[in-house]
């Protein structure tokens, strides 16, 4: 028997960890007895050495959803699909953002449009499930990373004291490294994007990892990322790390102000007893979030997607 197609639209202007996660999920359908995944890229796409999705086996010249037997949707894919496509054909909509939920955002029109909605965190599946008007069922399959390859990177004896990944808090991002440069530290101020492979391979070669998200991630990937590695790591609360992260237990949680950020950052470069048994944690709630349990998930949502698209 033919494998049923998922066919994907990306157009990709940049690694973000969207794309990734994309690419996870075409890596998970592929693995799968009875299904394949296609990929569509726009023709804007770039082709540079940091786009994911050129190794992928099935890439598509045209985008004809209508011949897909379903539909893995993420974003503004929703303006691309002609109206009335998905009554005939199963949309997934890989949801990675609460903004989904804001009333000024273009993408929560797109709630109304039928699909079953897989929410890439509890805070993310709550915030739209309270609009009251998704159209369709949710399901929650936690993001997930590599953690076999990021531990791996983490057995190198870290160089340099602190690591801060500012790409979306440029500003904090400064104040927080000249707050470590008066205290005696020489932070490594990440405030740009970059290859994937370099900007992991600059978070493992720090003892402190300090990642600034945005308030409204859907699950923020980075701060899992730096407990996978083997990391002590501070960041602050924003609703999608709440599935991971627990002050105290696993990280150092300050509130998000240069001072208490700094404090807990050098606080954790100075006590070593306290950051190995961070490290330790950390690990050990990565591996709870591995790629295999959501590849599990997407398998069970794939076996599962008929009877839901009938109901």
């Amino acid at each position: 028997m033919e494998p049923r197609c998922l066919l994907v639209r990306r157009d990709y202007r940049g690694y973000t960890g969207g794309h990734g996660k994309f690419r996870d999920y075409l890596a998970h359908a592929d693995a799968h007895a009875l299904w394949t995944a296609r990929l569509y890229l726009t023709a804007d796409s770039l082709c540079d050495a940091g786009n994911p999705f050129l190794d992928v086996p099935g890439l598509v010249r045209r985008w004809e959803p209508e011949r897909a037997d379903a539909l893995l949707l993420g974003g503004m894919d929703w303006a691309a699909l002609p109206a009335g496509v998905e009554a005939r054909v199963p949309a997934i909509n890989l949801v990675q953002g609460a903004r989904h939920a804001d009333a000024g955002s273009p993408l929560r029109a797109f709630l109304r449009r039928r699909a079953v909605r897989v929410c890439v965190s509890t805070a993310v599946a709550a915030a739209i499930e309270a609009t009251g008007e998704v159209n369709g069922p949710v399901r929650v399959i936690p993001a997930a990373v590599d953690t076999r390859m990021l531990a791996a990177l983490g057995r190198s004896a870290p160089r340099t004291d602190v690591f801060i990944d500012a790409v979306k808090q440029p500003q904090l991002g400064a104040a927080v490294a000249a707050a470590l440069r008066e205290a005696g530290l020489q932070p490594h101020l990440h405030g740009r994007r970059a290859p994937r492979a370099d900007y992991l391979a600059a978070m493992a070669a720090a003892t402190v990892v300090v990642t600034l998200p945005d308030p409204a991630e859907g699950f923020y990937l980075p701060g899992l990322e730096a407990l996978a590695i083997g990391r002590a790591l501070v960041q602050y609360d924003c609703g999608g790390s709440r599935d991971y992260l627990h002050d105290g237990a696993n990280a150092l949680v300050p509130p998000p102000q240069p001072p208490a950020i700094a404090r807990a950052a050098l606080q954790l470069h100075a006590d070593a007893v306290l950051r190995g048994r961070l490290q330790a944690a950390g690990q050990a709630t990565a591996q709870r979030f591995d790629l295999a349990a959501e590849r599990a998930g997407v398998h069970a949502l794939l076996d599962e997607l008929d009877e839901l698209w009938r109901r």
